[in-house]
């Protein structure tokens, strides 16, 4: 039996960080890359935290809320410069899974950008942002235009739903 190459090696890696969204009929595979490239020092929720990602709360404070439904898991969010830009690698998310031990596993980024540069002063879309060829859609309710992109966990529900059957759900 050969050797296996580290050129081969790598090609196989490539490959298989690409495979979940050419699977999931993503035609733009080569930006998910960009944004994995991106976000990847973000596996450390500690190098997060030290690039001013900080805790999404909806009652404010220290401990970021956890999101999950019937759909799937979601996880934490640390979130920063949340305004009218968007950007395929400048995520204004890192979505973070709680594993058993209490650990943070980075499985998704999330882009956020406010109502406010969305809608007109009668609530009509004037704006609608969009990253990687897909639409933002609105959040249920916050008020704020979002699109998650599953770059670090296959989601069966695709690239871009909000929630991910994959992802565990929120500790008790």
């Amino acid at each position: 039996m050969k050797k296996t190459s580290a050129l081969t090696m790598a090609a196989l890696a490539v490959a298989l960080l690409t495979a979940p969204a050419l699977a999931q009929g993503d035609r733009a595979w080569g930006e998910v890359d960009d944004v994995r490239v991106a976000t990847g020092a973000y596996h450390s929720l500690d190098a997060a935290i030290a690039d001013g990602f900080v805790p999404f709360s909806v009652e404010g404070g220290d401990v970021a809320t956890c999101f999950e439904s019937e759909a799937g898991g979601m996880g934490v969010h640390y979130v920063r410069n949340i305004d009218d830009t968007v950007s395929a690698t400048d995520p204004e998310a890192m979505v973070y899974e709680i594993t058993p031990d209490g650990q943070h596993r980075l499985v998704a980024v999330e882009y956020i950008v406010p109502q406010e540069f969305v809608e007109g002063e009668d609530g009509e879309v004037v704006a609608l942002p969009s990253v990687m060829g897909h639409d933002f859609h609105k959040h249920s309710t916050l008020p704020v235009y979002i699109l998650h992109a599953w770059v670090w966990e296959a989601n069966p529900d695709g690239m871009h739903a909000d929630f991910n059957p994959n992802v565990s759900g929120c500790p008790a």
